[in-house]
């Protein structure tokens, strides 16, 4: 990692955000059916919120906008920027999430900001190649990180990394989001590219996540929905469950590794299907959001996550020179223990 750091956001996902926020409130009740349906859960409302270490109480700022006082207290960003901040829903005015960059601020308030700080840039780490082949190779890529290039602004994106340090030939054969880590396969030669495609369209490719939700979800189980494109933009698309011509069946299995104490789970899942979204769309619809979810989840998380706890942990792929199949492993990232540990303190 380079020394500079700065805000990072990844704003063409997050334009989808304040209206799909929106649409999860209206779909609660649902969620809540459709959680009790899948079995019996333990429900817990979460703890008592305590403010964190960015947290700052207002005092003669009063009457002052948020974005400017934002602004202010995160010394070196612009209102602009500030409200950028705010309106992806990483405010939070005396413990609720405040997406009104305008609103006007009284004294005693609590402003806390939830926002990673994260590096702006990724420089390549030989330690992060998981496999390597003549054929293929495998990168544990981490978070905030783009696969390929979006259409949003960006200078950075994991291919040219790669590329510049190993050579222009590299070709992505799948992607994963931004803010999701974990591995990602990137063909050496046309042949592999063909038949490592091949292998994911014809579903020979077992991949598994890690993701760490909020409750405790049944031991084991299956969810099958049907999602649509309800949205879709410069650098965002935005699904969610429907029917009709245009829906596509989505399935999702997962086994609770770990209770994380009363209030999350970390979980194995294994889409049987590749949606857009699918796990995060998924557990929301089930009553049981990924912790750091802005966009489907409903921004009530007990603890704060800095990104969508989702990790792309092992992938089971066809050899494309006929050998036996290939497991890649990617290790669990420091920030799914931090949170972990962090949930393992809460007391119901």
């Amino acid at each position: 990692m380079t020394g500079k750091r700065g805000w990072k956001l990844d704003l063409g996902d997050h334009q989808a955000e304040l209206s799909d926020y929106q649409h999860q409130q209206a779909k609660k009740s649902k969620a809540g059916k459709a959680a009790a349906k899948g079995g019996k859960h333990r429900k817990h409302d979460g703890p008592t919120w305590t403010p964190g270490q960015t947290a700052r109480r207002v005092g003669v700022e009063g009457g002052v906008r948020l974005a400017a006082y934002v602004a202010r207290q995160r010394g070196g960003i612009s209102v602009r920027e500030a409200k950028r901040l705010i309106e992806s829903g990483v405010v939070r005015v005396d413990g609720r999430v405040e997406t009104f960059a305008s609103r006007q601020l009284r004294p005693g308030e609590t402003v806390e900001v939830f926002a990673e700080l994260a590096p702006q840039e990724h420089v390549f780490d030989a330690k992060r190649i998981v496999y390597d082949s003549p054929a293929f190779l495998a990168y544990d890529k981490p978070a905030w990180l783009p696969v390929v290039p979006t259409d949003q602004a960006k200078s950075w994106a994991l291919i040219h990394i790669l590329k510049a340090a190993l050579g222009p030939e590299l070709i992505p054969v799948h992607r994963i989001d931004a803010d999701t880590s974990g591995v990602v396969l990137f063909a050496k030669q046309e042949r592999a590219a063909r038949r490592l495609e091949e292998a994911f369209r014809e579903h020979q490719v077992h991949k598994t996540y890690l993701a760490i939700v909020r409750g405790h979800p049944r031991a084991s189980g299956e969810h099958r929905s049907y999602l649509v494109q309800t949205g879709k933009g410069q650098g965002f698309e935005r699904w969610e469950s429907g029917h009709g011509a245009d829906a596509r069946a989505a399935v999702t299995t997962w086994e609770v590794q770990e209770e994380l104490g009363p209030f999350g789970a970390l979980v194995r899942v294994q889409p049987k299907t590749g949606r857009h979204h699918q796990i995060r769309i998924h557990f929301a619809e089930m009553g049981h959001p990924l912790y750091g979810d802005r966009r489907h989840g409903d921004r009530a998380d007990p603890v704060q996550a800095p990104r969508h706890m989702l990790h792309a942990w092992k992938v089971e792929v066809p050899d494309p020179d006929g050998g036996e199949a290939i497991r890649i492993v990617a290790p669990k990232p420091r920030e799914f223990e931090a949170l972990a540990e962090e949930l393992r303190r809460l007391k119901g």
